[in-house]
């Protein structure tokens, strides 16, 4: 099977309505053998400006961790 050892993953994405995608996504991850470095992104519909910036943030910040 696939080794996933050493590799560092996070999840992120949008949801209309309850969100727990990136969680079971998350789990998955971890699950799977790799280092899940954080809880994950959630946003809600479609990103205004705003939440793009904070995504944007969210992706700098785990490029950090690699």
């Amino acid at each position: 099977g696939l080794k996933f050892k050493n590799k560092k993953a996070a999840a992120f994405g949008s949801y209309g309505w309850s969100g727990e995608a990136v969680k079971q996504l998350t789990k998955a991850l971890d699950d799977g053998g790799f280092e899940v470095v954080n809880e994950g992104h959630r946003s809600i519909w479609i990103p205004d400006e705003m939440e793009l910036a904070v995504c944007r943030e969210y992706g700098k910040q785990f490029a950090k961790v690699l």
